[in-house]
């Protein structure tokens, strides 16, 4: 059926110039200012909004979620109004101010149990990533007890990515499941824009898998005759398929071209963005004949078409958010480099990895995209928690001849190699101990998140001098874990095997005696004063027989780790509160 060519009377927003336009649905009568991702987009409209959904939440508080629902729309308002930077003690100061606000108007404590332990939780002094984890496990509990809508807060607290997690959709703010009415669907889709609108300020991206919703959402409008506002969702949902082309299922690039073709007939030439979004589509079809996407090609990525100030290629992005620094060290096929997040000033390290023919690139569970090897291993794990022993990747750029992986820069460190010579070659074996314990549990994280490490040595790992946390590196010998031998580099082996022998190597070269030789047999020099227990795990580490070494755990449980006394040093708290 062909699209009409005659609009209905718009609803002009009151603070916002121009053609905003609002679908009323079930007597609704708050004007949502969408598409929000649009560049003409002023942040006093979404504040408006804001304000005006959170005063309604406040008549209803007596219905079901609607408590939650006024909790995220007034975090939504801290956050427009900072740009989205700010401090997690923020945040609590408006649950806790909430939580008396509405108890005064209930009359009630007990408002679901949730509220104020969320809000001590942001009030404790302890590392970034610590307190994020913390709040997102917190979120994980609430969502296995039913609690869906507070789950979310606290996924959006933590700035979570929109996607599936555990048994509810967090696709969808609020909604453990697609909504069965009409005006249910368009007020989970309003909140999820506002918070992809919130997450945009500092990153200045669109959320992919959320397109589909928008694009059902400018249907409803075409529908209740908001053509104009309809087709600028469909541009604004074309940016994103741009932006992020391998992260968009067919359907979604499929609805889209056919609702932006039925809101533009008889309008005359078609837009630029609209004429490429077409001929992207050719290519992703022909990427996923076999229901996969695959990694572009750099000719592919060239389709990446200007629509607005969110749409710049891989090498702009990069060098408009990232400065680079001094030379760190080389790599095989590539380099590292200090550089410096122009967001926020943070210290990361830059590797720079050069690309080849013979590149291998995987798909990870829960992803669609190919990933390059190294890129897919790290993320591996970091799904769903890292590990305070890994070196954690925080984005990845695709050049049109190399790969870029942001890395965290832990401060005050050095590597383990260089930080054994400054001990003269050996180190004490408590210290030694201390070290050990936090590799083996580096070593066993990757392997519980089906990662093979392949080349655990001193010059892999980096060590705080200050307290001697230490973090496994470089991914880039890895491999999925598996159990069948590997043959890649020399003669057959078996992954778990294979690291814990690379573990007792590490542990001689620790502890060797510097005066004997290095290498690794049953004459080798160890220092005379190595204690029996120390000796006795380095050998069933490197038992000749692989099926004889030790499990992780077996290692963990070993007397000479038993013996240790506060195995986990206490860090030092932090002197500036936790940012979101």
């Amino acid at each position: 059926m062909e699209m009409p060519q005659t609009e209905r009377e718009p609803h002009a927003h009151p603070r916002r110039p121009g053609n905003a336009r609002v679908l009323h649905i079930d007597g609704d009568s708050i004007m949502f200012p969408g598409p929000l991702m649009s560049t003409k987009m002023q942040t006093d409209d979404v504040v408006d909004f804001i304000q005006r959904k959170s005063q309604e939440c406040l008549q209803h508080v007596e219905e079901p979620e609607q408590k939650e629902a006024y909790f995220f729309w007034k975090i939504m308002e801290l956050l427009c109004n900072k740009n989205g930077d700010v401090m997690l003690a923020e945040v609590a100061v408006i649950l806790f101010k909430g939580y008396g606000l509405l108890r005064k108007k209930l009359g009630v404590k007990n408002q679901d149990g949730w509220c104020l332990p969320l809000a001590q939780l942001l009030c404790a002094n302890e590392p970034k990533y610590e307190h994020v984890k913390d709040v997102v496990k917190m979120g994980e509990k609430l969502d296995s007890e039913g609690l869906t809508y507070a789950a979310h807060i606290c996924y959006v607290i933590a700035l979570e990515e929109l996607k599936t997690r555990q048994r509810s959709s967090f696709e969808l703010i609020g909604c453990d499941s697609l909504p069965f009415s009409q005006s249910a669907m368009k007020d989970a889709i309003e909140r999820t824009e506002v918070y992809e609108y919130v997450r945009s300020l500092t990153s200045g991206l669109a959320q992919p898998n959320f397109q589909i919703y928008k694009c059902y959402y400018a249907s409803s409008l075409a529908e209740c005759g908001h053509f104009n506002q309809a087709l600028d969702y469909c541009e604004t949902i074309a940016r994103a398929i741009a932006t992020f082309p391998c992260k968009i299922p067919k359907a979604t690039l499929d609805r889209t071209i056919a609702l932006s073709e039925r809101l533009h007939k008889g309008k005359g030439k078609e837009p630029e963005w609209l004429l490429n979004l077409r001929q992207l589509h050719t290519y992703k079809v022909f990427k996923l004949e076999d229901s996969e996407c695959g990694l572009m090609t750099s000719e592919m990525l060239a389709l990446r078409f200007p629509l607005g100030k969110h749409q710049i290629s891989s090498e702009e992005e990069f060098d408009s958010r990232y400065t680079l620094g001094k030379l760190l060290g080389e790599v095989d096929f590539g380099s590292i480099r200090a550089g410096v997040r122009k967001a926020d000033g943070k210290q990361v390290a830059i590797k720079q990895v050069g690309k080849s023919r013979y590149d291998e690139f995987i798909t990870i569970p829960g992803e669609t995209q190919r990933f390059p090897l190294e890129v897919a291993l790290m993320k591996m794990v970091y799904k769903p928690f890292g590990c305070d022993n890994v070196l954690e990747l925080l984005e990845w750029f695709e050049m049109s001849d190399c790969y870029i992986l942001v890395l965290e820069q832990p401060s005050h460190c050095m590597g383990l190699h260089e930080f054994c010579k400054h001990h003269k070659g050996r180190l004490s074996e408590p210290l030694a101990r201390q070290i050990m314990h936090q590799v083996v549990q580096a070593a066993r994280h990757c392997c519980d998140c089906g990662v093979f490490h392949g080349d655990i040595k001193a010059e892999n790992l980096l060590i705080n001098t200050d307290t001697l946390d230490v973090k496994l590196k470089d991914f880039g010998c890895g491999d999925l874990l598996k159990d069948t031998p590997y043959t890649r580099y020399a003669g057959q082996y078996l992954g778990r095997p294979a690291i814990v022998w690379s573990l007792g190597v590490l542990l001689f070269n620790l502890c060797r005696d510097m005066s004997g030789d290095n290498n690794v047999h049953r004459n080798m020099h160890l220092a005379p004063d190595l204690s029996g227990d120390c000796r006795d795990l380095m050998w069933w580490c490197l038992e000749q027989d692989p099926h004889s070494r030790p499990t992780f755990e077996e290692i963990l449980s070993h007397k000479w780790f038993t013996k240790l006394q506060n195995k986990v040093k206490d860090k030092p708290a932090r002197r500036e509160q936790t940012k979101l």
